[in-house]
């Protein structure tokens, strides 16, 4: 019995190095982690209308191959992040990050020292995983004065130059202050807000050379 399996065996493997067709190539998407609040978690609408989703079906349009991974939660602050990162980064390792996480902490008027802190900390364990990362910002709101703005657009422009990180100087641009775009609540967007921002962030996406086809 031994002897006929090792003469089937050997037929087997005589067959394939004579085989003149081709292994198929096994096509793999990228991954891209977007990683933010309710503004990435897109709160108030379905899932498929929030920013990262329309992303990935842009990307897919213009010939990207690459999935989305919405890790965003309505609330999240840099604190929360910071804490769950690990957890986020278990797995393959994704092509890209993007970090949009800043309202909740101004919201709460938290102390830009702490903020810097935080964000620092997020950015240099996902830099050790060697994963590029677009920052995107968003400025503090009216209300906590001129020197907190000032102070907390500071830490992102600062550490996005420090650490060499794609920036996004202002995730609203084109779009903020236009109740047309908001939902009820005039804080978070609308899908059609969204797909101002997908807009915005596919320039710089090609223009920095984030992605590839």
């Amino acid at each position: 019995m031994k002897f006929v399996l090792i003469i089937v065996t050997s037929l087997l493997l005589v067959a394939c190095t004579q085989s003149n067709t081709p292994m198929p190539i096994v096509q793999t998407e990228k991954t891209i982690i977007a990683i933010g609040d309710s503004l990435t978690a897109g709160y108030g609408l379905p899932i498929s209308d929030a920013y990262p989703s329309q992303l990935e079906e842009k990307l897919r349009k213009d010939g990207y191959k690459y999935r989305l991974v919405n890790a965003g939660i309505s609330g999240d602050t840099t604190a929360w992040v910071l804490s769950r990162l690990d957890w986020i980064l278990e797995g393959d390792t994704p092509s890209l990050i993007i970090l949009c996480i800043w309202a909740n902490d101004a919201f709460q008027g938290k102390d830009t020292s702490e903020i810097e802190k935080n964000l620092r900390q997020i950015i240099e364990k996902i830099k050790e995983k060697n994963i590029p990362i677009l920052l995107a910002w968003m400025r503090a709101p009216i209300n906590l004065g001129v020197e907190y703005a000032e102070k907390y657009k500071a830490i992102f422009s600062s550490l996005a130059k420090e650490y060499k990180l794609a920036y996004m100087d202002f995730f609203l641009e084109w779009v903020a202050l236009k109740s047309q775009l908001n939902q009820d609540d005039r804080i978070h967007p609308t899908k059609e807000w969204y797909a101002i921002v997908v807009e915005n962030l596919m320039k710089i996406l090609e223009n920095e050379k984030l992605i590839t086809q």
